[in-house]
């Protein structure tokens, strides 16, 4: 009968860390620790044949041995984010194989394998415990027996007294003695793994060792003596339990067969080619099927390319389905597909270029698609060596305009701002936008994964796509799509088009389930699109001259920083090294507090800078403030400025944030600063022609008012409907004074909870952002809760709904989902309870400002005034300044009654030459 297998899963996790070179997918994931511990837990199953076994997992709460100890496991590093974002799928991985997995909050995995072997053996089995923790050594027995399944070593009774000089009895008072750093066993100075063995083996145990410390000679003797206290509190730290309560019957640790299709799932995801393959072969009996894998033969018609499908689906979302796909080439060829394009109501469309920025790229090709059955690619400017003849672009483009300017042909694409960038830089405005599969993802669950089409192909058709990398290479020697072989180039730009399409049908259906989420698609997030683009084509005016001077003065200012540092250390250092920063800090001055990374260097973070009482801490931080505010904008700005137009172009994205904001880069506007001279000195740059004015208009407190209105909390609301300052309101409300007695101080104390529960401020923030003690904090948040109950009850209501269904809602039906709500973690549990809370007020904050800039665009006409920015709650506009005046009350009037709430909403508009004027 083969053993009761029992894995350390955490060793295995840092073992193949480590033991193997990172790797990751074409989308960024590492997966070697994924890839190497797997394939070490399979391998050893394959070996043993083990009917029952379970990998264990420790977690990241403390457990007892930290309260005895502070400094157990103190030294360790902290856990690299390559790995860190492996752990999940591990565990996924391991399950969907069928495979026992356990862990229990704040109980170290080593209890966990301890307990499990007892009860192995009180039940007569034998037991295998495959782990690199030389700690496991003390459960080895006759029955028990010890393997470290990467080095292929195996510990039994006489193993372990070989390896260790001593018996496994003996293990722990073996580790008490000699110590062991990595666990922040202290151990009695003086000893070591050599004193340590020859002791117990001359006094048989640690208790006659202590026992007779006054025979044993010299320092060690005299250590034993002095360290008594350390040393029993050490024992305890070094002793694995073996009775703990778990919820574990020997059925819940029978091995089970595979779940195929999350296994496939996992495997696509991960990028496991192999493994998938091995998945679907024919004779697999996890595949669902057992039906042989077919493909569709290729035809010859116009140079079509086939990709290998399966011809075998469980349910329609499983498999991309079959397809041919054809290369247009000839005259015949295009007039036929022309004809085909002519009469359809939809198509997808997908353009293939030089670059991904749309302002420099030029068109190599496009690809269509009209259903799942077959796709084309029609190429321009494919231009290597040897390439074949194709078709005029101007030609074709000019022929095909009128059907992509035709509002009532819908256009289906992934990402269709960027192609309709591409088509508008040859005269064509792309209308009729019918459906956006990376939108389309993006509403049904913005979480559920990445919205770029490889990875919605792989969540939603478990499909992997060929990527862009896969036939272009990588780094310097990238290849543009120009440059890529016809042959290779038609079957990825085919499968683009091919791809869009069997997304559109497959989430269309899914998002008709959910009316609401197919409303704020079809309403919201597509006609926003539309603004975006214009938007993105219009940019921004900028004054190059002035941000140079700004440049120049903040040069200057960090020269000062860095001379101001090296007179209060005494040494000459670069304070723009974190090294060299850490090494003065830490080493030189001796501030405690240091903590050194995996790299062996100190940490420098702003937290840890922020903690430090020293005139040093905050000249190093005032120095990267300016460094960063110039590298990423003063200096760069200039960079990103179309030289032709003075003008600066930042691309906005749909689909990145949880909530439904918007984000942008290059630049982001959306981080430049908000407060202070520094942030009003680089919105001074963002300027406006002659003859023209800036116009920012912006919603006030306006999350604040959709928690009056979430929570109809009789008094907030109340304060709103009557114009009152609501942090002066609040004020008097939770200390019991007249509005017209509340000070600044008090106002600012009010502000901070407002602010502060609106964005999930922990109450350690809280008690930090209002000044007070603990106590004073605390009575402070119990008054308010108490004057302001219907905040209270919101937040409890949503974060039960948030537990109950894993999401929570915006006001137009926007699902905010809530991963982590239930986490066994408390802390990571805590931050997802703050985050339900906030997601309905900022995403709804979001979806409002989304409906504004649909009418506005609507409602202005572009020679009136021209919507240029959206920077969080804010909307900025050029307008004439003749039409100035009119256009004002316009903006404002839509913005404010763009939705129905029940307190109103309020916008200010101000008017400058450049952004800080009208700010």
């Amino acid at each position: 009968m083969p053993p009761f297998v029992l894995v350390d899963g955490s060793y295995f996790l840092f073992r193949a860390f480590h033991a193997i070179p990172l790797l990751t997918t074409s989308q960024g994931l590492h997966t070697n620790a994924v890839r190497g511990a797997t394939a070490a837990i399979q391998k050893l199953m394959r070996r043993v044949q083990p009917t029952h076994m379970a990998v264990i997992f420790d977690t990241p709460e403390p457990t007892f041995r930290h309260q005895l100890s502070p400094i157990y496991k103190g030294d360790r590093p902290s856990m690299p984010d390559e790995l860190a974002e492996q752990i999940p799928y591990l565990h996924n991985l391991i399950r969907a194989l069928g495979i026992p997995l356990y862990s229990l909050a704040g109980v170290e995995a080593d209890d966990i394998i301890g307990t499990l072997t007892q009860r192995a053996l009180q039940e007569g089995h034998q037991v295998l415990i495959s782990t690199g923790d030389k700690d496991m050594a003390q459960l080895v027995n006759e029955h028990v027996t010890l393997e470290d399944s990467f080095k292929e070593r195996t510990l039994d009774p006489q193993g372990v007294f070989e390896k260790f000089g001593v018996h496994p009895y003996q293990i722990v008072d073996y580790l008490t003695l000699m110590g062991d750093a990595s666990d922040g066993i202290m151990g009695v100075p003086g000893i070591g793994a050599k004193t340590a063995a020859k002791l117990l083996n001359e006094y048989g145990s640690l208790d006659n060792i202590l026992n007779n410390a006054d025979q044993i000679k010299g320092k060690v003797g005299q250590n034993l003596k002095d360290n008594v206290e350390n040393i029993k509190v050490d024992h305890q730290l070094a002793t694995i339990i073996t009775g703990l309560d778990l919820s574990l019957s020997w059925d819940d640790l029978k091995l089970n067969h595979g779940n195929y299709d999350e296994l496939k799932r996992l495997y696509t995801e991960l990028e496991f080619r192999t493994q998938l393959q091995s998945l679907e072969h024919p004779n697999n009996p996890d595949h669902p099927n057992h039906k042989k894998i077919t493909t569709t033969p290729a035809t010859n018609a116009t140079k079509s390319i086939e990709t290998e499908q399966s011809a075998q689906l469980t349910h329609d979302e499983d498999l991309l389905g079959q397809a041919t796909y054809h290369t247009v080439l000839s005259q015949s060829d295009w007039d036929a597909l022309f004809d085909r394009i002519n009469n359809s109501q939809h198509f997808a469309i997908d353009t293939e270029t030089t670059s991904l920025d749309y302002r420099i790229a030029q068109m190599v090709g496009f690809s269509i698609a009209f259903d799942s059955k077959d796709a084309y690619y029609v190429p321009f400017t494919h231009d290597y060596d040897g390439a074949p003849i194709q078709l005029n672009r101007e030609q074709i483009l000019t022929q095909i305009k009128p059907i992509l300017e035709n509002p009532d042909i819908g256009k289906i694409g992934h990402h269709l701002k960027y192609d309709a960038h591409i088509f508008a830089n040859h005269g064509i405005q792309l209308k009729g936008w019918l459906f956006d599969s990376m939108l389309a993802s993006y509403v049904l669950n913005p979480t559920a994964t990445r919205h770029n089409m490889d990875d919605v192909a792989r969540v939603y058709l478990s499909h992997m796509t060929t990527t862009f990398e896969q036939i272009a290479g990588k780094g310097a020697k990238q290849l543009t799509f120009n440059q890529i072989p016809l042959e290779t180039a038609a079957t990825y730009a085919a499968e683009d088009a091919h791809v869009t399409y069997r997304l559109y049908e497959v989430l269309f259906r899914k998002l008709n389930a959910q009316p609401e989420l197919l409303q704020l698609l079809q309403k919201v997030e597509l006609p926003v699109a539309q603004v975006l683009t214009e938007m993105e084509a219009r940019g921004i005016q900028l004054d190059p001259e002035f941000l140079h001077k700004l440049s120049t003065e903040f040069e200057r200012d960090m020269q000062q920083y860095e001379q101001q540092a090296t007179e209060i250390t005494g040494s000459s250092f670069n304070i723009a090294s974190p090294k060299q920063v850490g090494e003065i800090l830490f080493d030189k001055l001796q501030i405690k507090g240091g903590k050194k990374t995996t790299s062996g260097q100190y940490s420098t973070s702003e937290a840890i800078l922020e903690k430090i009482d020293h005139p040093i801490a905050q000249l190093i931080l005032d120095y990267r403030t300016l460094a960063k505010l110039k590298s990423t904008y003063t200096d760069r700005l200039v960079e990103q400025t179309d030289q032709n137009t003075q003008r600066v172009h930042t691309s906005y994205h749909q689909a990145i944030t949880t909530t439904g904001r918007l984000s942008s880069s290059d630049p982001n506007l959306q981080n430049i600063p908000i407060r202070g001279e520094i942030g009003r000195q680089i919105r001074k740059a963002f300027i406006c022609p002659q003859d023209r004015v800036l116009l920012a208009a912006d919603y006030s407190q306006i999350e604040l008012r959709l928690m009056a209105h979430f929570s109809q909390d009789p008094a907030l609301v109340l304060a709103f409907k009557q114009g009152q300052d609501i942090h002066r309101a609040t004020a008097s409300e939770v200390l019991g004074i007249p509005v017209e007695d509340v000070t600044s101080d008090q106002r600012r104390q009010a502000k901070a909870v407002n602010f502060g529960l609106l964005y999930g401020m922990s109450e350690f923030g809280l008690i930090r952002q209002l000044g007070f003690t603990r106590e004073e904090s605390q009575s402070y948040i119990k008054q308010y809760f108490q004057r302001y109950p219907g905040i209270y009850e919101y937040m409890q209501r949503t974060r039960q709904l948030a537990q109950e269904q894993g999401f929570v809602e915006t006001l137009l039906g926007r699902r905010l989902y809530t991963p982590d709500i239930n986490a066994r973690n408390m802390m990571v549990r805590k931050a997802a309870e703050r985050a339900a809370i906030n997601a309905p007020l900022q995403g709804s904050a979001a979806d409002i400002i989304k409906l504004a800039m649909i009418r506005i665009e609507k409602e202005i006409q572009p020679t009136q005034g021209l919507l240029l920015l959206q920077v969080h709650d804010e909307l900025v506009f050029e307008v004439d300044q003749n039409y100035a005046a009119e256009v004002k009350p316009i903006i404002q009037t839509i913005m404010e009654n763009v939705v129905e709430l029940s307190v109103p909403l309020v916008v200010e508009v101000g008017e400058g030459k450049n952004w800080d004027e009208a700010h």
